[in-house]
């Protein structure tokens, strides 16, 4: 790319990570609306794109520089310009250019792109989907004057899809249209009528080749259009929404004629035309033109947002299936322990208010049994249909052997699969001893996790990256360069994370990493009520260090501290409000009361559980079982569709994954064997 370009920080990294960008163009600040409007706008547009998960990246041309995405001050400066910044389209992309790199450089030259000069710069900064206001178009008598806005000629060779609100009504919307199909630029409508918006109005009276009703149309028309090789662009128009339209249509029509009326007797021409009629026309409307131009834009950016999300999600997916294997290509990867478990389990009567005696023996059973939180997940998403990729570590011994020959039974170890489980030689494989009371709840457990600190940060990372997921589980047993490693990987290639505590103290040391990087890759938690505020203080103590507080205790002491601190707050709702501020949804496993999830920092569903089971076998694995049947349901999500699941999706996966709790409850294995597809079905 040439060395005239400034590409911003955020649009280099979301290109680089296949992030979805919308391209803005800066005319519309510049000489569409008068400050401090404009600006007000521009940051409005800027933040709705980012609302839809996406990359604003506004173009302009400051100081002879051609800037993709703008900061805080440089929209304050293009909006404070206004109508004396130049507008650029390709014809004067060069010369406001070279102001700056001649002999004596002109400081402060700003030009402001139109649809023409935003499109070529987007398509050579690799940004496909631009969103604007409205497309230039043929103005009226332009058979005489041969007054053709350039918008015109640069959708018929350059491929950027641009989506807008049609042309402004002050122009030739019939020949605008005819123009266009002599260019072979394809033109369809968004919505469920083929009908052409007039920019303020949602009919013209003329029609669309066609018209899409979902973003993923859309997307796959723009993505047909690629893959076709066509150099030319689409017009995809958005219908101002009717309660944003002005209430008088005819008064804007009436208002067009009259100020091309004024301009036709002033001698208005050429450029200075249109911001001369759209500057009349608000006059004549009493404003009303100007508000409608503002929620148009708007809606446009949202619409456009949701547009581009799907489109990257499409090439994404596409990339990943030509570039991984077919076995998986839209497979989950799950990283997390595995682990020998031990189950004791003391006879009836042999407890004294529902403890047994210390210090002597009792009647009991012992049973051993696959086990591992991140294991236990992974075996649950596979019995419901997610073929998860298992990235772990076992010992060279008897345990590890016997662990991976009977994962070979639940369809986790086939070759593909086994090759993510490392056997670490002269290492024992983690054991995790659980004595339970008669009932099946736990009494106490002793955990020998030390062969999760083998599992190796840079070797997973390579493992994502080879496999391109459309979704990441990790436990909280990994260590914490492990898991900074993988949060990394996932940040950089866009993959969703979900983060299964496991216990309090991993819980509250998650938080010891940047919080940047956990906003970036953690998208969903799935803790219990006690681990929630162990995370809540978690957050709060590493505040406390950022402002200067010393560290004065390790981890487990001041967990301790906080949570004596916290006893008197210690509710669900403060809890959630402070952890979502890191971590957008979170979804808390409450035991006998249900499943309740929270998105942004608030309670959005409760659920109770399915069945009430008055009797379990054991609760061990339940929580694992419900988690990993959410990764079931999330990585479908994710591999088939853009942006985030909603409430309504989550609380659907949530009751499945309940169902697959409960199953759990009823049996001795973490996972119980009858676990299938068919929870997502009832």
């Amino acid at each position: 790319m040439s060395h005239v370009y400034d590409i911003h920080p955020e649009v280099r990294e979301a290109l680089r990570a296949k992030r979805p960008i919308v391209a803005l163009e800066s005319t519309i600040i510049s000489h569409g609306m008068p400050y401090p409007q404009n600006l007000d706008t521009a940051l409005a547009v800027e933040r709705i794109v980012r609302e839809e998960g996406c990359v604003p990246a506004t173009v302009a041309v400051l100081d002879g520089r051609i800037k993709v995405g703008l900061s805080r001050d440089d929209l304050e400066k293009l909006a404070r310009t206004g109508l004396k910044a130049r507008k650029t389209s390709r014809r004067d992309l060069a010369l406001v250019v070279s102001q700056t790199t001649i002999e004596r450089p002109i400081k402060g030259v700003v030009g402001a792109t139109t649809v023409s000069g935003t499109m070529l710069i987007a398509n050579q900064a690799g940004i496909k989907v631009f969103v604007t206001g409205g497309i230039g178009g043929v103005h009226r008598g332009g058979e005489d004057s041969m007054d053709v806005s350039a918008d015109l000629t640069e959708l018929g060779r350059t491929p950027v899809a641009v989506i807008c609100a049609g042309a402004k009504s002050i122009l030739d919307i019939e020949r605008t249209l005819e123009f266009l199909e002599t260019q072979g630029v394809t033109v369809v409508s968004y919505g469920d009528s083929d009908d052409f918006p007039a920019f303020y109005t949602p009919k013209s009276g003329y029609r669309s080749i066609a018209h899409l009703k979902t973003p993923d149309a859309c997307a796959s028309l723009i993505k047909a259009n690629n893959d076709l090789q066509l150099q030319s662009g689409m017009v995809i128009a958005v219908p101002i929404p009717i309660e944003d339209a002005p209430k008088d249509a005819w008064k804007i029509e009436k208002a067009v004629l009259d100020a091309i009326d004024e301009a036709n007797t002033k001698g208005v021409r050429g450029k200075d035309i249109t911001p001369f009629l759209l500057d009349r026309v608000k006059q004549i409307t009493q404003g009303e033109s100007l508000k409608s131009n503002i929620a148009l834009v708007k809606n446009n950016a949202r619409i456009g947002s949701r547009i581009a999300a799907s489109f990257a999600a499409q090439c994404n997916r596409a990339t990943i299936n030509s570039s991984a294997s077919p076995a998986t290509a839209s497979r989950p990867v799950i990283i997390g322990g595995t682990v020998l478990d031990v189950s004791t389990r003391f006879e009836d009567g042999n407890e004294c208010n529902g403890m047994p005696s210390l210090g002597t023996s009792h009647p009991g059973t012992c049973k051993q049994s696959m086990g591992g939180v991140g294991r236990n997940m992974a075996e649950a998403c596979s019995r419901t249909g997610g073929n998860p990729l298992f990235v772990s570590a076992v010992g060279d011994d008897v345990a590890g052997d016997g662990l991976i020959q009977e994962m070979a039974g639940v369809g986790m170890a086939h070759a593909q699969d086994v090759s993510g489980i490392k056997r670490i030689v002269g290492h024992q494989t983690a054991t995790y001893n659980a004595f339970l009371k008669s009932n099946g709840d736990m009494l106490v457990a002793v955990a020998d996790m030390r062969m999760h600190a083998e599992i190796d940060g840079e070797e997973v990372s390579t493992i994502i990256k080879r496999n391109l997921p459309p979704f990441v589980s990790i436990d909280g047993n990994l260590g914490s360069r492990c898991t900074q490693r993988i949060l990394e990987t996932c940040a950089e290639n866009n993959i969703p994370v979900l983060f299964e505590p496991t216990s309090e103290i991993k819980a509250f040391r998650l938080f010891n990493l940047d919080h940047n990087l956990l906003k970036a890759s953690i998208k969903y938690a799935t803790p219990n009520e006690g681990e929630l505020s162990a995370m809540a203080w978690g957050y709060q103590s590493a505040k406390d260090q950022c402002n200067g507080l010393p560290k004065q205790e390790d981890d487990a002491a001041r967990l301790h501290r906080g949570r004596g601190l916290m006893l008197g707050q210690d509710n669900l709702q403060s809890n959630i409000t402070v952890v979502g501020k890191v971590i957008p949804t979170i979804i808390v496993k409450r035991g006998r009361e249900g499943v309740l999830i929270a998105r942004d920092g608030s309670i959005s569903v409760t659920l109770g559980p399915t069945q009430i089971y008055n009797d379990c076998i054991s609760v061990t694995g339940a929580g694992d079982s419900m988690v990993g049947t959410l990764v079931t349901g999330l990585s479908r999500y994710y591999s088939l569709k853009s942006g985030e699941p909603t409430v309504e999706d989550l609380r659907r996966f949530a009751i499945a994954g309940m169902r697959a709790a409960e199953m759990s409850l009823m049996t001795d294995r973490a996972v119980a064997k009858d676990l299938g597809e068919w929870v997502f079905k009832l």
